[in-house]
């Protein structure tokens, strides 16, 4: 059995022919071709499928009774997909419905605004005068001059100035080319027991319901009206002339007039009776 020792030996006098051997074969490369790991590793990898881009016009899902328009991918304002209609607002392609409101329309600026002339009573009457308890309703008659736009409706008060007060007496009342309106202060006043009528003088007034009585009219517009005043008066227990005295009135015995003309005279009578006193005094202290 050899030794280790001699191993080594016999390796140690082989390692040139070893060396040289290696210098007579060819290279390895030209013998089997080496495996380009990075090409193969991506060529066995799976590819990825590209994903389809949404068409805007076809895939995207539209919304059934929405107000906006559904967008479309061609452009194209005359296709049926790219629009939609809208009630009470604008959008494109779509169509709009008028609201119910009226419009206002603008007139001339130099034309006048629309007014209210009585018919009865007639505006050349004298002041009316009527009286609150009696049953039978007052009648009021008027129509409209200068009027180009129609108001919707309109508001009929009574105002007193002394009592710094105002009654409704109808709100939104139809409009007509010619009023008429009847107001019972009988039981106007039986209703309204917190705020009785007083007796006083009142101002009718009359507007366009829309606005209030202290707006500026329009051109061709209703203006506030208040050019009809009326004394509103209630009955007193009848009282016989004959036995009647007015102790106020300055024509009655022991009126003022009576005072006045007693007080004028006795001072009159006074000065008179000093003056002449100083008068004579004073002659005869000179004499």
């Amino acid at each position: 059995m050899k030794t280790p020792q001699q191993i080594l030996t016999v390796a140690l006098a082989l390692s040139p022919l070893a060396a040289a051997w290696s210098r007579w074969l060819p290279d390895l490369d030209s013998l089997v071709v080496r495996q380009d790991d990075g090409s193969s590793s991506q060529d066995n990898q799976p590819s990825k499928t590209p994903t389809p881009l949404v068409s805007a016009s076809n895939d995207q899902p539209k919304e059934t009774g929405s107000s906006k328009p559904t967008p479309s991918g061609n452009g194209d304002d005359d296709d049926n997909n790219s629009s939609a209609s809208e009630t009470g607002s604008s959008t494109k392609g779509g169509s709009k419905t008028a609201s119910s409101s009226p419009k206002h329309t603008n007139f001339n600026p130099l034309d006048p605004a629309g007014g209210v002339a009585m018919i009865d009573p007639p505006m050349t009457a004298a002041m009316q005068l009527y009286r609150i308890d009696d049953t039978e309703p007052i009648t009021w008659k008027w129509n409209y001059t200068s009027l180009q736009g129609k108001p919707s409706a309109i508001d009929v008060l009574v105002s007193c100035s002394k009592a710094t007060a105002t009654w409704t007496l109808t709100q939104n009342m139809t409009f007509a080319p010619t009023a008429t309106f009847t107001w019972d202060t009988n039981k106007f006043q039986k209703e309204k027991v917190e705020n009785q009528l007083p007796v006083e003088q009142y101002t009718l007034l009359v507007y366009d319901a829309d606005k209030s009585f202290t707006d500026t009219p329009d051109p061709g517009y209703l203006a506030p009206y208040s050019g009809f005043q009326f004394g509103l008066y209630t009955s007193q227990p009848y009282s016989d002339l004959n036995s009647w005295m007015c102790v106020t009135c300055s024509a009655a015995p022991g009126g003022p007039l009576d005072r006045q003309a007693l007080g004028f005279a006795l001072t009159m009578t006074v000065l008179t009776v000093l003056s002449f006193t100083w008068y004579v005094t004073g002659v005869a202290a000179v004499i």
